[in-house]
């Protein structure tokens, strides 16, 4: 067996093969090219697995590996990291300790996602990256504002009809600060367009299934979060308990403990920010359209703050899904309590879901 670590780069990628005995047989600076890669696997006649880092091209990588039946690994970046440290780190370098690696089995997984799942992932991708564009957008224009004593929150229909904020805020504010409120005001109408159009596009292109039926009755959840959430889990039974899938979700703090020290890291990157996102985003809905769940949010609140209550909620609700997905059960409430669409939703929604 041949043993092929990828150090892959956007314009080259350094490839080291070596045998069972570790012995190294091949090195060399490639073009990151199709053509490329064809040619240096050509040369083997003996079975062939690779390695490559998930990083952001390994994509093309990936699908010419399926098509030609080669065995490719992709390997966690950052746990590889902590288990193969160098003092003198090189491509070549790299290249050779990802095959060392792959031949003795050490290489930490990352998760692959291929063909329809990862196109859909992509899609609600683009439309979560949308959606903090206009997050944004929408936080420029309350500081704006702010400025001169004008409260968003104040208008009646607040962010969800902004065509109709513009004459309201033009009464509001000196003619000096009107053309900058003007410009926002049409971004973030754009941006919205283009989360619409980006919403009719994941409709067409995913098909229904049993478990975006099952989980779009959660509270918040919906049609296209559902997707998201589905698209970005892959498979459930990966993770092995509620604990890790929403610590996977960014959901919960990171500790760092040493002896009688005990301290919270906040701010971790460490997991999928994009289910992060969306069960935020899950979360504001479930909130301010239904009962148990505000009522839930308000108490969290009180005692630790927007924020803190927001990601409180959004770690429920990962839990819940988590175990319908993995117990293959229904949506049976929120903690032990029925829940339905409040007659009055709690409006306005804060115009951040980032915390």
């Amino acid at each position: 067996m041949i043993h092929v670590g990828i150090d892959l780069h956007f314009t080259n990628m350094v490839n080291s093969a070596i045998n069972d005995k570790g012995e190294e047989i091949w090195f060399g600076k490639l073009p990151a090219t199709e053509q490329s890669l064809q040619d240096f696997f050509d040369q083997f006649d003996e079975p062939v697995q690779a390695v490559v880092e998930c990083t952001s091209f390994w994509y093309w990588v990936a699908d010419w590996c399926k098509q030609h039946n080669v065995a490719l690994t992709l390997a966690h970046a950052k746990m590889l990291k902590a288990i193969s440290y160098a003092k003198v780190k090189t491509d070549k370098v790299d290249a050779r300790t990802l095959a060392e690696l792959l031949r003795v089995g050490l290489i930490p997984e990352a998760h692959m996602q291929m063909g329809s799942q990862r196109n859909l992932r992509e899609l609600t991708r683009a439309r979560l990256r949308m959606v903090h564009r206009r997050e944004q957008l929408q936080s420029s224009l309350w500081n704006l504002v702010a400025r001169y004593n004008v409260k968003l929150h104040d208008f009646e229909t607040g962010w969800r009809y902004p065509e109709q904020l513009g004459p309201w805020l033009t009464a509001q504010l000196p003619e000096v600060v009107h053309l900058e409120t003007d410009l926002l005001l049409k971004q973030i109408i754009q941006i919205q367009d283009h989360i619409h159009q980006l919403e009719q596009w994941i409709e067409e292109q995913a098909g229904f299934t049993e478990e975006l039926e099952r989980v779009m009755v959660v509270p918040g959840v919906g049609l296209v979060n559902g997707w998201t959430i589905l698209a970005e889990v892959g498979e459930i039974l990966r993770f092995p308990s509620d604990k890790t899938f929403v610590s996977y979700c960014r959901l919960v703090p990171g500790s760092s403990n040493s002896s009688t020290s005990r301290r919270h890291k906040s701010g971790s990157k460490d997991g999928n920010k994009y289910l992060r996102m969306a069960f935020s985003q899950a979360a504001v809905s479930a909130y301010s359209h239904y009962g148990p769940v505000n009522r839930f949010y308000k108490k969290i609140k009180r005692r630790s703050g927007k924020k803190v209550a927001r990601s409180v909620v959004a770690k429920e609700l990962a839990k819940i899904i988590w175990h319908m997905l993995t117990k293959n059960e229904e949506y049976k409430g929120f903690k032990g309590q029925p829940t339905r669409v409040a007659a009055k939703p709690n409006w306005p929604q804060p115009i951040s879901l980032q915390s």
